[in-house]
């Protein structure tokens, strides 16, 4: 039996995102991982991609069903029509795409938790939103150069 890469890459996603120093410093991996997926498949699989991440994420967190699954869900759909308007293969313009989702993401979130009566109050979840707007950011800096650097490389006849 064969185990397909992309679980693979979740179990490590959800592994790396319970560490102390990650979950502290509020990086969500998860979301990177919806944003790039969504920029480089359809609007159906980005789609299938956030909803299955943020399913888990609510699923392992202490909150209920709903504000992850929802948020990466449409996250995920946005990343992919924001390819198909927008996107280059440059590390400038996929940080770019990963700043606007994960502010999207937080605000999606705070509003759905304000709508239901759980939202922190409005200091507490800006300083939430910019932690994990700058750790995100960060982490998507880092990852979008990996990943820009190997798909040029795997993909352009002249550098291999």
């Amino acid at each position: 039996m064969r185990i397909p890469k992309e679980m693979l890459w979740i179990l490590a996603l959800f592994f790396i995102q319970q560490l102390p120093a990650v979950a502290a410093w509020g990086v969500d991996l998860p979301l990177l991982f919806v944003v790039l997926v969504g920029l480089r498949t359809d609007l159906p699989k980005a789609g299938g991609w956030g909803f299955l991440m943020g399913l888990l994420q609510d699923l392992l967190s202490s909150g209920w069903i709903g504000p992850n699954t929802i948020a990466k869900t449409l996250t995920g759909i946005l990343a992919s029509l924001s390819k198909r308007h927008i996107y280059r293969e440059r590390v400038l313009t996929q940080t770019f795409l990963v700043f606007l989702a994960t502010l999207f993401h937080q605000i999606f979130i705070w509003v759905l938790l304000k709508w239901d009566g759980t939202a922190p109050p409005a200091g507490d979840a800006l300083g939430i939103l910019v932690r994990s707007l700058m750790a995100t950011t960060l982490a998507g800096v880092v990852v979008c150069f990996f990943v820009v650097r190997f798909r040029k490389r795997r993909f352009d006849p002249a550098t291999a």
